[in-house]
């Protein structure tokens, strides 16, 4: 066998075995559960029912995207406001589910993203009422270049809470 043909065979067992390795490190026992999970998942539980049942208040709404003029997408977007607005109480009033420390202070941060998007989202139904081509703005995360609305649904998703990610309505 020529040296070419040793080198290249090492290579290929080489990647071959890379790759084994992070597809065990990805999907095996070897994978890490998510930062935000919760150890206890009392206020998780708790959180999702909350939230469908809000999803399902605002789904009863007519759709805001279709409305007929800015104001009556503004008004859609009040109630739905509203109803997110009860939630976030109600939410709030369940963080002592969450284990103490770390992850209770990660779980009132979520809730802060929550109401950070909130207001967002009244801006928003402001906006249209002055300017009819008005746009949703999201606000970033404080020391990070990345909007809430990701640190709001990778929390919910680690949760197992798909119900308390960032509404589509808007």
């Amino acid at each position: 066998m020529s040296r070419v043909r040793i080198v290249l065979t090492a290579v290929v067992v080489g990647l071959v075995g890379m790759w084994i390795y992070v597809l065990y490190l990805a999907f095996g026992p070897g994978r890490q559960p998510p930062i935000d999970r919760l150890d206890d998942p009392a206020f998780a539980v708790a959180a999702q029912a909350r939230c469908d049942q809000a999803v399902a208040d605002v789904d009863r709404l007519p759709n805001a995207s279709e409305s007929a003029t800015p104001d009556d997408r503004a008004d859609v977007l009040d109630d739905a406001n509203a109803i997110f607005a009860r939630m976030l109480t109600d939410l709030d009033g369940m963080v002592q589910l969450a284990p103490a420390g770390d992850q209770r202070h990660r779980t009132r941060e979520w809730l802060a993203d929550w109401q950070t998007l909130l207001q967002d989202r009244e801006d928003y139904a402001r906006a249209l009422r002055a300017d009819p081509s008005a746009r949703m703005l999201v606000s970033p995360k404080a020391g990070t270049n990345q909007h809430i609305t990701e640190w709001i649904d990778e929390f919910a998703k680690a949760n197992k809470m798909p119900d308390c990610v960032t509404p589509m309505d808007a």
